[in-house]
């Protein structure tokens, strides 16, 4: 790692906000916060406190990571929002990963094995995308998508392992499939260790403005207004 090293990552596409801080010896603080207030009004207080508990400003960061979606809507678009607004103001490099993507890494030594991380996308339908590890590399091997729990079989492919918070919307669904093995709790969120990991595939080569949410479905308001939102 990078002497001097300081990276903030950022998650808030799930249930909670998750911030994480890593320097150049490796993870520094993980941070989960629940609160009822707006992710608006929790994210500058939350990155505020984690920096200047380690004696940290924001001018100091030399790399942000955010987490692009799908999952929560709002949580994604004031998470990315924010971190634009950090990298505008100072010019740290901002990198983005789909939450899938990071859900999955934290499985990548299960060698051999298809993933399948399952988001709880609300309306009795789950996020989610199918993956394979091989050779110690993990490959995306479908779109992210919604779907409804009945049909989450028809994409899975055997050895695999299902996890995330969506998990219990499709249990009935998956325990009695063969080659299926369901992981509770432990990997529902994405793990700062896992946002922070240099071996993490990052998306903004093209810059931040090339860094767009990851919805897996059209929002309420493309719906209803018959439109489509970057």
């Amino acid at each position: 790692m990078a002497a001097n090293r300081l990276v903030l990552a950022i998650d808030n596409s799930i249930d909670h906000l998750l911030l994480a801080l890593a320097g150049e010896r490796g993870l520094i603080d993980e941070r989960g916060i629940s609160e009822s207030r707006s992710p608006s009004q929790i994210l500058p207080e939350a990155v505020g406190d984690i920096l200047r508990s380690h004696g940290h400003t924001i001018r100091d960061l030399t790399g942000l990571v955010v987490t692009l979606g799908p999952g929560s809507f709002t949580g994604i678009r004031v998470a990315l929002s924010f971190c634009k607004g950090i990298h505008a103001s100072t010019g740290v490099p901002l990198m983005g990963v789909p939450t899938l993507d990071a859900l999955a890494f934290a499985l990548a030594d299960r060698e051999g094995s298809y993933l399948c991380p399952l988001v709880d996308a609300k309306k009795s339908e789950v996020f989610l995308s199918l993956y394979h590890v091989a050779g110690g590399v993990l490959t995306r091997l479908s779109a992210y998508t919604a779907m409804k729990p009945g049909d989450v079989p028809h994409v899975l492919k055997a050895p695999c392992v299902c996890f995330g918070t969506g998990v219990r919307l499709c249990e009935e669904n998956l325990s009695a499939l063969e080659g299926v093995t369901i992981l509770h709790d432990d990997f529902d969120h994405i793990r700062g260790q896992v946002l922070v990991d240099d071996r993490l595939p990052l998306a903004g080569d093209g810059g931040p403005a090339s860094l767009k949410p990851v919805y897996g479905r059209r929002s309420e308001a493309e719906i209803k207004f018959n439109v489509t939102i970057d």
